[in-house]
Parts: C-alpha cells; sequence; structure tokens
C-alpha cells in the first residue's frame, strides 16, 4: 500500500472514531427538564455513610432522590442527587380536601 493511502485510511478511520463518539455522547448532553439532572453531592468511606446521608438529604428537602454508586476508584462511595426536593415536598402526602 502506498503512504498516501495509508495516510488516507488513517484519517478516514479517525474521523469515523470521532463521529460515532460524538452520537453517542449527544443523548447525554441533550437538554433535560430542570431539577432532573443528576449531580454528585459527596463522597464517602462506606456505603451506609453514603445512604445516610442520601436519606438525611431527602427527610430535610435538600434533593429529591439519591443513590449510592461505586466512585472512581476503590477507596469511596459516591453520592449522586437528583431535583431540589421543593417540589416533592409540595406534592407528597394525602391531598387536602
Amino acid at each position: 500500500m502506498r503512504p498516501t493511502r495509508i495516510r488516507t485510511a488513517i484519517a478516514l478511520g479517525l474521523s469515523a472514531g470521532a463521529v460515532l463518539w460524538t452520537a453517542a455522547a449527544s443523548p447525554a448532553t441533550a437538554a433535560s427538564p430542570a431539577g432532573t439532572d443528576w449531580r454528585e453531592a459527596g463522597h464517602y468511606d462506606t456505603t451506609a455513610a453514603c445512604q445516610r446521608t442520601g436519606r438525611s438529604g431527602v427527610e430535610r428537602h435538600k434533593w429529591a432522590e439519591y443513590k449510592c454508586r461505586p466512585g472512581r476508584n476503590d477507596n469511596y462511595v459516591t453520592l449522586w442527587v437528583r431535583g431540589s426536593g421543593a417540589a416533592r415536598a409540595l406534592t407528597s402526602g394525602p391531598a387536602a380536601g
């Protein structure tokens, strides 16, 4: 194969990879309604500590829901939260009537 053809094949492969990677990432960056995005709220040494903090935040209406997931390495657990909690506090419970 000629050097020009090799360079062309490499360039086409790289550009195809960039297009596929961008297309796969686009749903994650799409706009979503306010208060529904998951965000990191902290890192904990144990899952129990993460869950305690998550429940406390829901009870205090700091966020609407939480989840504890392994961190980027094995040394900690990451607390993920979603929503402000204010909307849930107004709509939860029995309806007045």
